[in-house]
């Protein structure tokens, strides 16, 4: 079924390529996905062959109405504006990592719905879920709305995981698949209510944090237990 006030933004990550497979198995489809274009520099996530033809094919597949950005910046003019005059209210918000959104999109009365790797309020920031294996052991993934202060949208959504059996896996796999589990419950929960019910409907406190060290990495990769 067509989630029609519902569109999505999608870069050309594994994480948005899962989003989408997740979003067509459980028949919750976007009626407008905006792919933006690949031409940064790779982060975490990111395929190396710019705009998968993988997630064309399987929007194509699947009959979902999508373009293609003019370019990769969230923020340009150009990208503000289509998102503008598109119907939808709430955007599915699969972009590169690191970018925040700013006032010319957040005003201009759409929602964006997020789901960040990391349980609310608790961990905000980067690379959190690696702090989060650190300390008690688990992964979290949390669906929010948006808004001008990093990873501090109300909550609608949280869940915590435990460690895979893979650890090595979590940036290109395991992340991806959590927040796709909270993304399938969050719009779920939509579709069962007809609104969008917080659980949450504040996001104050937590820690925020920023890019794991290279060696604190590895160690939240090799431990099997919890180190605090």
């Amino acid at each position: 079924m067509y989630l029609n006030d519902v569109a999505m933004v999608a870069s050309d990550t594994t994480r948005s390529l899962c989003y989408l497979e997740g979003l067509i198995k459980n028949k919750l489809l976007p009626s407008f996905v905006l792919l933006l274009k690949n031409d940064q520099e790779l982060l975490p996530g990111q395929k190396d062959n710019g705009l998968a033809s993988d997630i064309v094919n399987l929007l194509k597949i699947a009959n979902i109405q999508f373009s293609f950005a003019p370019n990769n910046k969230i923020n340009s003019n150009e990208v503000v504006q289509i998102i503008s005059d598109r119907n939808e209210s709430v955007f599915i918000f699969s972009g590169y990592g690191g970018v925040l959104l700013g006032d010319n999109i957040l005003n201009l009365g759409k929602f964006f719905l997020h789901v960040h790797g990391g349980y609310l309020p608790a961990y905000k920031g980067s690379t959190t879920n690696y702090y989060s294996l650190i300390k008690d052991g688990t992964l979290g993934a949390s669906s929010i709305f948006l808004n001008k202060n990093i990873d501090c949208g109300p909550i609608l959504l949280r869940k915590k995981f435990p460690a895979p059996s893979q650890r090595s896996e979590i940036d290109h796999i395991y992340d991806s698949e959590v927040r796709t589990n909270v993304l399938i419950a969050t719009l779920k929960n939509y579709v069962d209510s007809g609104c969008w019910n917080f659980n949450l409907k504040e996001n104050q406190g937590g820690e925020t944090y920023y890019i794991i060290h290279p060696l604190l990495k590895h160690i939240a990769i090799l431990a099997d237990e919890p180190l605090l």
